[in-house]
């Protein structure tokens, strides 16, 4: 690994999250990564070290395979972790970002430089930084693939080798995965087309349905929401800032990233709006700004926000007084709401958000509506909230009238 004494302690996690940020990583993975280093950090300060030493390191890697084996840590957290450890070590032992591994998605797949080149010139178009995460991974894929098969390039690309990648990936991958491959590779075949790369953008080829598997979440009662906001303590500043957050979820259905990013300039007291521009969508939104959020987010603002030159509107409650790190606080401020109002302890602060989304359709307001005030581009994604509305459903159920049972006692 290391020999002790070689590698001061000393700006090693500042270093650390420079180069993270230099590699790509996004905010909420580098402050996960940041908060394992620091766990390592904090052990060594622990014993009065100023170096970093392997057999700390070793006896921290240790207890959490012990923790794993004992059935405290489930696998996927303990590779997790033990890769995280991993990730920091060759950095501390090297200072280069380059040590570090790419976060981006296909980033292992290496191509020949022709389909490189097509590769970038299409991901270099407007896309959602998550998705165009995604779309690299199948675009490098499905390349890589071609490769494979003896292609240098796309000229010979014809809808069997099409049809025969479809039905290796329909193989290997679970449903949602081949439902976003297949819209990936729709959106990469109508560049191809439209650049002259491809003499077909095969729209109909790849406007196959795929039936995924989708999980009904319930939703959270109306009475555990008001449970949650009764817990909060508003006389305190966290508790001002606590209440504004969850305010903004449980009226307004913000998601936790557009709630950190909000800023003083977002709001218009005068006209009564919030302008969020939607994380998922990029979609620029106004919200009304309802009296109760109003007063929650005045009375913080004014007597509850500390003095501080950043534009965003909730800052930590201890210093340094900075804007809020990442969605993953909301989170753990959502957990801590629901310990101090006695519910089951969760980091999901979209409970929120779906609990507003289902309350909006029991109350008889379209799914377009929902979509809109959502900021969702397609109704598709306002569906699931159907799938709790239990009063409607109860008259979409059918009789048994008429349906003789085959077999066994009635």
């Amino acid at each position: 690994m290391f020999k002790e004494g070689q590698i001061p302690i000393d700006g090693l996690l500042e270093g650390y999250d420079a180069a993270l940020g230099a590699m790509g990583y996004r905010a909420t993975t580098r402050l996960l990564f940041i908060k394992r280093a620091e766990t390592i950090i904090r052990r060594h300060e622990n014993q009065g070290m100023e170096f970093l030493n392997p057999e700390i390191i070793a006896d921290y890697a240790r207890e959490i395979q012990e923790r794993h084996f004992a059935g405290e840590m489930k696998r996927r957290y303990h590779e997790r972790a033990m890769r995280e450890i991993e990730r920091f070590v060759s950095y501390a032992c090297t200072g280069n970002a380059s040590a570090l591994p790419s976060p981006l998605r296909g980033s292992k797949v290496k191509l020949t430089p022709e389909f490189a080149r097509i590769a970038d010139e299409f991901l270099s178009g407007d896309f959602h930084p998550n998705t165009r995460c995604d779309m690299r991974w199948t675009v490098h894929r499905y390349f890589a693939w071609l490769e494979e098969e003896g292609f240098c390039s796309l000229e010979n690309v014809e809808t069997a080798h099409l049809q025969k990648f479809l039905l290796s990936i329909s193989e290997r991958y679970a449903p949602s995965s081949v439902y976003n491959m297949r819209l990936y590779l729709k959106k990469l075949y109508e560049f191809l087309f439209q650049c002259g790369y491809s003499t077909s953008d095969y729209g109909e080829l790849l406007s196959f349905s795929v039936n995924r598997e989708r999980k009904v979440v319930p939703s959270l009662p109306k009475a555990d929401i008001a449970k949650l906001l009764d817990s909060i303590n508003r006389d305190t500043v966290k508790g001002k800032r606590d209440y504004a957050i969850m305010l903004l979820g449980t009226v307004l259905g913000l998601r936790a990233c557009e709630v950190v990013a909000l800023k003083l300039t977002d709001i218009n007291w005068m006209r009564g709006e919030i302008r969020v521009v939607q994380s998922k969508t990029s979609v620029p939104v106004a919200l009304p700004l309802t009296q109760d959020v109003g007063e929650a987010l005045r009375d913080y603002i004014l007597n509850g926000r500390p003095a501080s030159e950043a534009n965003q509107i909730f800052l930590r409650a201890k210093a340094p007084y900075t804007p809020l790190a990442s969605a993953v606080t909301l989170g753990e401020v959502y957990e801590r709401c629901c310990v101090a109002a006695g519910l089951p302890a969760s980091k999901k602060f979209h409970n929120l958000r779906r609990a507003l989304g289902t309350s909006m359709i029991s109350n008889g307001v379209s799914v377009y509506d929902v979509a809109q005030v959502f900021g969702d581009k397609n109704v598709e994604s306002v569906k699931p909230y159907l799938a709790v509305d239990e009063e409607h459903l109860k008259m979409c159920s059918l009789s048994f009238n008429g349906i003789v049972p085959m077999g066994g006692d009635v």
